[in-house]
Protein backbone atom coordinates (compact mmCIF):
# COMPACT_ATOMS: atom_id res chain seq x y z
CA UNK A 1 0.00 0.00 0.00
CA UNK A 2 1.51 3.06 -1.24
CA UNK A 3 1.91 6.03 1.98
CA UNK A 4 1.08 9.36 1.15
CA UNK A 5 4.52 10.59 1.84
CA UNK A 6 5.21 7.72 -1.36
CA UNK A 7 2.64 9.71 -3.45
CA UNK A 8 3.65 13.06 -2.87
CA UNK A 9 7.64 11.95 -2.99
CA UNK A 10 6.70 10.36 -7.23
CA UNK A 11 4.62 13.39 -7.53
CA UNK A 12 7.06 16.78 -6.61
CA UNK A 13 10.42 14.54 -5.51
CA UNK A 14 11.61 13.66 -2.44
CA UNK A 15 13.64 17.23 -1.24
CA UNK A 16 10.39 19.32 -1.68
CA UNK A 17 8.48 16.55 -0.03
CA UNK A 18 10.72 16.34 2.88
CA UNK A 19 10.19 20.46 3.27
CA UNK A 20 6.71 20.24 3.48
CA UNK A 21 6.95 17.76 5.95
CA UNK A 22 8.94 19.69 7.85
CA UNK A 23 6.79 22.95 7.50
CA UNK A 24 4.01 21.25 8.17
CA UNK A 25 5.50 19.81 11.38
CA UNK A 26 6.33 23.76 12.13
CA UNK A 27 2.98 24.59 11.39
CA UNK A 28 1.53 22.00 13.93
CA UNK A 29 4.04 23.01 16.45
CA UNK A 30 3.03 26.50 16.18
CA UNK A 31 -0.60 25.96 16.10
CA UNK A 32 0.00 23.57 19.29
CA UNK A 33 1.59 26.20 21.42
CA UNK A 34 -0.76 28.54 20.51
CA UNK A 35 -3.74 26.66 21.76
CA UNK A 36 -1.66 25.06 25.05
CA UNK A 37 -1.26 29.06 25.70
CA UNK A 38 -4.59 29.93 25.34
CA UNK A 39 -6.13 26.68 27.22
CA UNK A 40 -3.32 28.09 30.10
CA UNK A 41 -4.75 31.13 29.87
CA UNK A 42 -8.39 29.77 30.44
CA UNK A 43 -6.73 27.76 33.46
CA UNK A 44 -5.29 30.87 34.79
CA UNK A 45 -8.20 32.97 34.37
CA UNK A 46 -10.92 30.50 35.99
CA UNK A 47 -8.36 29.84 38.91
CA UNK A 48 -8.26 33.63 39.12
CA UNK A 49 -11.40 34.63 38.91
CA UNK A 50 -12.30 31.74 42.10
CA UNK A 51 -9.35 32.72 43.97
CA UNK A 52 -10.79 36.44 43.73
CA UNK A 53 -14.21 35.32 44.80
CA UNK A 54 -13.04 33.07 47.81
CA UNK A 55 -11.09 35.97 48.97
CA UNK A 56 -13.70 38.57 48.99
CA UNK A 57 -17.14 36.40 49.44
CA UNK A 58 -19.39 36.84 52.15
CA UNK A 59 -20.24 33.80 54.74
CA UNK A 60 -23.40 32.12 55.56
CA UNK A 61 -24.11 30.97 59.04
CA UNK A 62 -26.81 29.52 60.90
CA UNK A 63 -27.65 33.35 61.99
CA UNK A 64 -27.37 34.37 58.22
CA UNK A 65 -25.29 36.08 55.65
CA UNK A 66 -22.18 38.33 56.74
CA UNK A 67 -18.64 39.69 55.99
CA UNK A 68 -15.97 37.32 55.35
CA UNK A 69 -12.98 37.38 57.75
CA UNK A 70 -11.07 39.46 55.05
CA UNK A 71 -9.23 39.87 52.01
CA UNK A 72 -5.93 39.50 53.54
CA UNK A 73 -5.91 36.06 54.84
CA UNK A 74 -6.16 34.32 51.62
CA UNK A 75 -4.38 31.32 50.87
CA UNK A 76 -1.90 29.71 50.20
CA UNK A 77 0.50 31.80 52.29
CA UNK A 78 4.22 32.38 51.17
CA UNK A 79 6.50 33.26 52.99
CA UNK A 80 10.18 34.50 52.60
CA UNK A 81 12.87 31.97 52.90
CA UNK A 82 14.07 32.28 57.05
CA UNK A 83 11.46 34.63 58.12
CA UNK A 84 11.36 33.68 61.47
CA UNK A 85 14.63 33.95 61.72
CA UNK A 86 15.08 36.74 60.60
CA UNK A 87 12.47 38.65 63.27
CA UNK A 88 15.00 37.80 66.15
CA UNK A 89 17.63 40.69 64.66
CA UNK A 90 14.91 42.94 63.02
CA UNK A 91 13.90 46.35 64.80
CA UNK A 92 10.89 47.11 62.82
CA UNK A 93 8.42 49.37 65.12
CA UNK A 94 4.85 49.78 63.11
CA UNK A 95 2.58 52.69 64.40
CA UNK A 96 -0.80 51.90 63.02
CA UNK A 97 -4.38 52.36 63.88
CA UNK A 98 -7.04 52.18 61.23
CA UNK A 99 -8.69 55.46 62.73
CA UNK A 100 -7.49 58.84 61.47
CA UNK A 101 -5.99 61.83 63.10
CA UNK A 102 -4.71 59.94 66.41
CA UNK A 103 -1.28 60.60 66.58
CA UNK A 104 0.18 58.18 64.20
CA UNK A 105 2.43 60.78 62.16
CA UNK A 106 3.41 62.88 65.07
CA UNK A 107 4.56 59.63 67.43
CA UNK A 108 6.65 58.25 64.36
CA UNK A 109 8.48 61.70 63.65
CA UNK A 110 9.13 62.54 66.96
CA UNK A 111 10.38 59.16 68.02
CA UNK A 112 12.54 59.09 65.55
CA UNK A 113 14.36 62.34 66.07
CA UNK A 114 14.99 61.64 69.77
CA UNK A 115 16.46 58.48 69.40
CA UNK A 116 18.50 59.76 66.36
CA UNK A 117 19.31 62.99 68.17
CA UNK A 118 19.52 62.39 71.55
CA UNK A 119 23.50 62.16 72.58
CA UNK A 120 22.57 59.39 74.46
CA UNK A 121 21.24 57.05 71.79
CA UNK A 122 22.77 57.91 68.36
CA UNK A 123 21.23 55.55 66.61
CA UNK A 124 20.59 55.77 62.54
CA UNK A 125 16.76 55.69 61.96
CA UNK A 126 14.94 55.39 59.53
CA UNK A 127 11.29 56.25 59.17
CA UNK A 128 9.06 54.76 56.17
CA UNK A 129 5.84 56.98 55.21
CA UNK A 130 2.97 54.68 54.19
CA UNK A 131 -0.03 57.34 53.62
CA UNK A 132 -0.46 58.50 50.34
CA UNK A 133 -1.02 61.95 51.58
CA UNK A 134 2.39 61.97 52.20
CA UNK A 135 2.07 64.01 56.26
CA UNK A 136 5.13 61.91 57.67
CA UNK A 137 7.16 63.38 54.19
CA UNK A 138 5.93 67.22 54.60
CA UNK A 139 6.86 67.01 58.61
CA UNK A 140 10.02 65.68 58.20
CA UNK A 141 11.25 67.42 55.21
CA UNK A 142 9.45 71.03 55.25
CA UNK A 143 11.80 73.43 53.53
CA UNK A 144 12.72 70.97 50.51
CA UNK A 145 10.05 69.86 48.20
CA UNK A 146 12.84 67.79 45.95
CA UNK A 147 10.91 64.71 47.95
CA UNK A 148 8.06 64.95 45.60
CA UNK A 149 8.17 62.66 43.34
CA UNK A 150 9.33 63.98 39.48
CA UNK A 151 6.13 64.08 36.90
CA UNK A 152 5.67 60.94 35.73
CA UNK A 153 7.60 58.96 38.32
CA UNK A 154 6.13 56.89 41.41
CA UNK A 155 7.17 58.11 44.73
CA UNK A 156 9.53 55.62 46.72
CA UNK A 157 6.97 54.64 49.04
CA UNK A 158 5.26 52.91 45.71
CA UNK A 159 8.13 51.60 44.29
CA UNK A 160 9.09 49.69 47.66
CA UNK A 161 6.02 47.87 48.43
CA UNK A 162 5.74 46.96 44.29
CA UNK A 163 8.93 45.55 44.81
CA UNK A 164 11.22 47.67 42.54
CA UNK A 165 13.43 48.90 45.76
CA UNK A 166 15.74 46.71 46.69
CA UNK A 167 17.56 46.87 50.03
CA UNK A 168 21.05 48.62 48.43
CA UNK A 169 18.62 51.00 46.65
CA UNK A 170 16.30 51.75 49.53
CA UNK A 171 19.62 52.68 51.06
CA UNK A 172 20.72 55.01 48.85
CA UNK A 173 17.18 56.44 48.49
CA UNK A 174 16.69 57.07 52.15
CA UNK A 175 16.62 61.11 52.11
CA UNK A 176 18.28 62.41 55.15
CA UNK A 177 16.23 65.31 57.39
CA UNK A 178 17.91 68.56 57.60
CA UNK A 179 17.86 68.64 60.99
CA UNK A 180 19.77 65.84 62.21
CA UNK A 181 21.67 63.26 58.77
CA UNK A 182 20.96 59.94 61.23
CA UNK A 183 17.10 60.59 61.07
CA UNK A 184 16.13 59.52 56.91
CA UNK A 185 13.17 58.58 55.47
CA UNK A 186 11.32 56.98 52.59
CA UNK A 187 8.54 59.57 51.22
CA UNK A 188 4.94 58.86 49.82
CA UNK A 189 2.94 60.74 47.88
CA UNK A 190 -0.62 60.54 46.11
CA UNK A 191 0.58 57.73 43.94
CA UNK A 192 0.77 55.13 46.65
CA UNK A 193 -2.84 54.75 46.78
CA UNK A 194 -2.87 53.57 42.95
CA UNK A 195 -0.24 51.29 43.78
CA UNK A 196 -2.04 49.94 47.15
CA UNK A 197 -4.81 48.84 44.71
CA UNK A 198 -2.43 47.53 41.63
CA UNK A 199 -0.88 45.27 43.76
CA UNK A 200 -3.84 43.78 45.85
CA UNK A 201 -5.96 43.16 42.80
CA UNK A 202 -2.37 41.76 40.97
CA UNK A 203 -1.60 39.65 43.55
CA UNK A 204 -5.48 38.27 43.75
CA UNK A 205 -5.71 37.58 40.08
CA UNK A 206 -2.10 36.32 39.94
CA UNK A 207 -1.72 32.02 39.25
CA UNK A 208 1.69 31.94 37.79
CA UNK A 209 5.32 31.66 39.77
CA UNK A 210 7.60 34.14 40.02
CA UNK A 211 10.10 33.51 37.02
CA UNK A 212 13.84 32.80 37.90
CA UNK A 213 16.42 34.96 36.68
CA UNK A 214 18.61 32.24 35.61
CA UNK A 215 19.11 28.38 35.30
CA UNK A 216 21.12 27.88 37.94
CA UNK A 217 18.79 29.59 40.62
CA UNK A 218 16.12 27.35 38.98
CA UNK A 219 17.75 24.25 39.59
CA UNK A 220 18.59 25.08 43.18
CA UNK A 221 14.90 26.28 44.05
CA UNK A 222 13.94 23.07 42.28
CA UNK A 223 16.70 20.73 44.38
CA UNK A 224 14.77 22.90 47.99
CA UNK A 225 11.40 22.73 46.66
CA UNK A 226 11.19 26.15 46.35
CA UNK A 227 10.49 26.50 42.47
CA UNK A 228 6.78 26.14 43.00
CA UNK A 229 6.51 28.95 45.50
CA UNK A 230 4.13 31.64 44.19
CA UNK A 231 4.70 35.22 44.32
CA UNK A 232 3.09 37.12 47.76
CA UNK A 233 2.84 40.78 47.96
CA UNK A 234 2.22 40.62 51.62
CA UNK A 235 5.91 40.25 52.41
CA UNK A 236 7.76 42.87 50.05
CA UNK A 237 8.39 45.16 52.77
CA UNK A 238 9.92 42.35 55.04
CA UNK A 239 11.79 41.31 51.86
CA UNK A 240 13.58 44.42 52.02
CA UNK A 241 13.56 45.62 55.52
CA UNK A 242 14.93 42.36 56.76
CA UNK A 243 17.88 42.07 54.45
CA UNK A 244 21.63 42.41 55.40
CA UNK A 245 22.11 45.95 54.03
CA UNK A 246 19.14 47.44 55.72
CA UNK A 247 20.23 46.22 59.17
CA UNK A 248 23.79 47.56 58.63
CA UNK A 249 22.41 51.06 57.62
CA UNK A 250 19.72 51.30 60.27
CA UNK A 251 19.61 50.60 63.76
CA UNK A 252 15.54 51.29 64.03
CA UNK A 253 13.18 51.83 61.24
CA UNK A 254 9.59 53.02 62.27
CA UNK A 255 6.54 52.93 59.79
CA UNK A 256 4.08 55.47 59.75
CA UNK A 257 1.38 53.51 58.50
CA UNK A 258 -2.43 54.98 56.82
CA UNK A 259 -5.79 54.40 58.98
CA UNK A 260 -6.47 52.28 56.12
CA UNK A 261 -6.19 48.30 55.88
CA UNK A 262 -4.13 48.66 52.94
CA UNK A 263 -1.64 46.65 51.11
CA UNK A 264 1.36 48.98 52.44
CA UNK A 265 -0.27 48.57 56.07
CA UNK A 266 -0.44 44.74 55.54
CA UNK A 267 3.41 44.59 54.52
CA UNK A 268 4.17 46.89 57.25
CA UNK A 269 2.87 44.27 59.66
CA UNK A 270 3.96 41.37 57.94
CA UNK A 271 7.86 43.24 58.29
CA UNK A 272 7.55 44.91 61.80
CA UNK A 273 8.94 42.93 65.07
CA UNK A 274 6.88 45.35 67.40
CA UNK A 275 3.36 47.30 66.71
CA UNK A 276 2.58 50.56 69.01
CA UNK A 277 -1.23 51.37 68.82
CA UNK A 278 -1.74 54.96 69.86
CA UNK A 279 -4.91 56.24 70.03
CA UNK A 280 -7.03 59.38 71.59
CA UNK A 281 -8.56 58.64 74.80
CA UNK A 282 -12.43 59.13 73.89
CA UNK A 283 -15.42 56.31 73.35
CA UNK A 284 -15.34 56.19 69.52
CA UNK A 285 -11.25 55.79 69.63
CA UNK A 286 -11.03 53.27 71.79
CA UNK A 287 -13.82 51.30 70.04
CA UNK A 288 -11.31 51.66 67.31
CA UNK A 289 -8.50 50.26 69.04
CA UNK A 290 -10.07 47.24 70.08
CA UNK A 291 -11.51 46.95 66.59
CA UNK A 292 -8.01 47.37 64.80
CA UNK A 293 -6.58 44.55 67.39
CA UNK A 294 -8.86 41.78 67.09
CA UNK A 295 -7.62 42.74 63.26
CA UNK A 296 -3.93 42.00 64.30
CA UNK A 297 -4.32 39.06 66.11
CA UNK A 298 -6.86 37.28 63.13
CA UNK A 299 -3.63 38.11 60.95
CA UNK A 300 -1.43 36.75 63.66
CA UNK A 301 -3.75 33.50 63.94
CA UNK A 302 -4.15 33.02 60.46
CA UNK A 303 -0.39 32.79 60.25
CA UNK A 304 0.43 36.19 58.07
CA UNK A 305 2.50 37.99 60.47
CA UNK A 306 2.90 35.34 63.17
CA UNK A 307 5.79 37.15 65.15
CA UNK A 308 4.72 40.43 65.48
CA UNK A 309 4.81 41.69 69.13
CA UNK A 310 2.51 44.26 70.13
CA UNK A 311 3.89 46.71 72.34
CA UNK A 312 -0.06 47.75 73.49
CA UNK A 313 -1.90 51.01 73.34
CA UNK A 314 -0.48 53.99 74.09
CA UNK A 315 -2.79 57.84 74.59
CA UNK A 316 -2.45 60.58 72.55
CA UNK A 317 -3.37 64.24 72.76
CA UNK A 318 -3.75 63.11 76.61
CA UNK A 319 -4.76 65.72 78.82
CA UNK A 320 -4.69 64.94 81.99
CA UNK A 321 -6.97 64.70 85.30
CA UNK A 322 -9.99 64.23 82.65
CA UNK A 323 -12.72 61.74 84.37
CA UNK A 324 -13.51 60.69 80.48
CA UNK A 325 -10.01 60.55 79.12
CA UNK A 326 -9.15 57.92 82.52
CA UNK A 327 -12.34 56.34 81.94
CA UNK A 328 -11.62 55.72 78.31
CA UNK A 329 -8.50 54.18 79.01
CA UNK A 330 -9.22 52.05 81.68
CA UNK A 331 -12.35 50.49 79.14
CA UNK A 332 -9.71 49.58 76.73
CA UNK A 333 -7.35 47.92 79.26
CA UNK A 334 -9.98 45.82 80.73
CA UNK A 335 -11.29 44.88 76.71
CA UNK A 336 -7.58 44.05 76.15
CA UNK A 337 -7.08 41.97 79.26
CA UNK A 338 -10.56 40.26 78.60
CA UNK A 339 -9.35 39.76 75.31
CA UNK A 340 -5.92 37.94 76.57
CA UNK A 341 -4.07 39.30 74.14
CA UNK A 342 -0.96 39.59 76.18
CA UNK A 343 -1.14 43.45 76.43
CA UNK A 344 -3.07 46.39 76.98
CA UNK A 345 -3.02 50.24 78.41
CA UNK A 346 0.72 51.50 78.38
CA UNK A 347 1.31 53.50 81.65
CA UNK A 348 0.02 56.90 82.03
CA UNK A 349 3.33 58.07 82.14
CA UNK A 350 3.85 57.25 78.79
CA UNK A 351 0.89 58.90 76.99
CA UNK A 352 1.42 62.27 74.57
CA UNK A 353 0.23 65.37 75.64
CA UNK A 354 -1.98 67.73 74.39
CA UNK A 355 -0.15 70.61 73.69
CA UNK A 356 0.77 73.05 70.85
CA UNK A 357 4.41 72.45 70.76
CA UNK A 358 3.73 68.48 69.33
CA UNK A 359 0.24 69.82 67.76
CA UNK A 360 2.03 71.88 65.10
CA UNK A 361 1.33 72.06 61.22
CA UNK A 362 3.29 69.57 59.73
CA UNK A 363 4.72 71.88 57.30
CA UNK A 364 6.54 73.40 60.77
CA UNK A 365 9.05 70.39 60.85
CA UNK A 366 9.30 67.44 63.77
CA UNK A 367 8.13 69.22 67.05
CA UNK A 368 10.89 67.61 68.95
CA UNK A 369 13.18 69.79 66.16
CA UNK A 370 11.71 73.07 66.64
CA UNK A 371 9.78 73.30 69.93
CA UNK A 372 9.93 75.89 72.56
CA UNK A 373 11.98 75.59 75.70
CA UNK A 374 8.81 76.63 78.10
CA UNK A 375 6.86 75.05 80.08
CA UNK A 376 4.93 73.26 77.45
CA UNK A 377 8.02 72.54 75.91
CA UNK A 378 9.46 70.89 78.50
CA UNK A 379 6.30 68.59 79.12
CA UNK A 380 6.35 67.30 75.61
CA UNK A 381 10.30 66.61 75.17
CA UNK A 382 9.91 64.46 78.48
CA UNK A 383 6.82 62.47 77.07
CA UNK A 384 9.32 62.04 73.60
CA UNK A 385 11.66 60.96 75.65
CA UNK A 386 9.70 58.31 78.30
CA UNK A 387 7.88 56.32 75.11
CA UNK A 388 11.17 56.53 72.86
CA UNK A 389 13.08 55.05 75.89
CA UNK A 390 10.34 52.17 76.52
CA UNK A 391 10.09 51.55 73.09
CA UNK A 392 13.78 51.15 72.86
CA UNK A 393 13.77 48.82 75.88
CA UNK A 394 11.24 46.70 74.57
CA UNK A 395 12.88 46.21 70.32
CA UNK A 396 16.41 45.39 72.80
CA UNK A 397 17.56 48.90 71.12
CA UNK A 398 20.67 50.23 74.11
CA UNK A 399 21.87 53.37 74.63
CA UNK A 400 24.94 54.22 72.77
CA UNK A 401 27.56 52.66 74.76
CA UNK A 402 29.87 56.43 75.15
CA UNK A 403 26.83 58.03 76.88
CA UNK A 404 26.65 55.62 79.88
CA UNK A 405 23.05 56.17 80.38
CA UNK A 406 21.66 53.69 82.26
CA UNK A 407 17.57 52.03 80.84
CA UNK A 408 14.62 53.13 82.36
CA UNK A 409 13.01 49.51 83.38
CA UNK A 410 9.89 48.67 82.57
CA UNK A 411 9.27 47.76 86.20
CA UNK A 412 10.26 51.48 87.01
CA UNK A 413 7.96 53.22 84.56
CA UNK A 414 5.11 50.83 85.38
CA UNK A 415 5.97 52.11 89.01
CA UNK A 416 4.93 55.68 88.56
Amino acid sequence: MTSLFDLVTQQVGKGIALALVALLSAAVYVIGRVVWREIRRFGCFLYSRHRTLSAVARTTTKDGTREGNGVWIAQPIEQPDDYKSNFHGAKVLAIANLKGGVGKTTLAANIGAFLSHDQRWNKRVLLIDLDFQGSLSSMVLPEDERWLPPAGQDSLASRMISGDLDAGLLVSCAKPTQHQPRLKIITAHYDLAQADNRLLIEWLLKCRNRAEKSVRRALGDLLYGKLFKRYDVRYNLADVLHSDAVREAFDLVIIDCPPRLTTGTIQALCASSHLLVPTILDRPSAEAVLRFCEQVEGLKSANICPHLKVLGAVGSKYRDGLNAENGASARIADRLREMKVGYGMLPNILFFPQTVELVRDATDGIAYFVMANNDSGKKARTAIEALSTYIAQHIGLPPDPASHTPFVSTQQVNAK
